[in-house]
């Protein structure tokens, strides 16, 4: 038999599809509740307010994105590893739309209600690139270059392809049928943004 996940994750996949739907200033408590039939005082029971609910939405899903970058990156050659860290990070964010869209959110808004502890969590993400790349420039194989420059292509590049699928799908709609083959799949959009980056960065 299948378990039912518990009330706290229910909310939290609630606020998860309300948070990346509509921002965090017009997500509301009460919608969410109503979402999860239950009352707001049991939302409350779990999360302090709105702030923490959010926290812990982001908090989640930064964690397990910095993780899962470090597991994926533990090779002795920089650029099989600079190739799993783009690769990866595409992967992640096509696999949990509703961080995509709440993450592109908090880029073109400058950050400002991203909660102190999921800024700490993204920071690993750089600080394993910049190792990455300082590995490369000790091998001799990479150039210097500024690790937060390469985050914001790679970050730039797949939160814009995660979070305009259905703008995309309504582009090729009107297309000639010859045409309709230039929208490009997750693997497509990978595999040459790490080519043109490694390209970028190789001595």
């Amino acid at each position: 038999m299948t378990q039912r996940p518990s009330k706290k994750t229910t909310i939290l996949e609630v606020a998860a599809e309300h948070f990346s739907r509509y921002g965090y200033d017009a997500t509301h408590l009460e919608a969410i509740a109503k979402a999860c039939d239950i009352s707001k005082p049991a939302i409350y029971y779990h999360f302090r307010d709105k702030a923490a609910l959010y926290e812990a939405v982001l908090l989640e899903r930064f964690t397990a994105l910095a993780k899962v970058i470090a597991d994926n990156t533990k090779s002795d050659d920089p650029v099989e590893n600079l190739s799993s860290y783009i690769h990866t990070f595409g992967t992640f964010l096509v696999e949990t739309p509703c961080f995509s869209a709440i993450f592109a959110r908090e880029i073109a808004d400058g950050a400002r209600s991203m909660p102190e502890s999921c800024i700490v969590e993204l920071s690993k993400t750089l600080n394993t690139l910049a190792s990455i790349l300082e590995s490369g420039k000790r091998q001799g194989v990479f150039d210097c270059e500024n690790p937060f420059m390469i985050q914001m292509m790679i970050v730039t590049t797949l939160t814009s392809y995660s979070t305009t699928r259905p703008l995309r799908e309504k582009v090729s709609s009107v297309l000639a049928e010859v045409d309709r083959k230039i929208d490009p799949r997750l693997e497509d959009i990978t595999d040459n943004l790490s080519q043109k980056i490694i390209k970028a960065l190789t001595c």
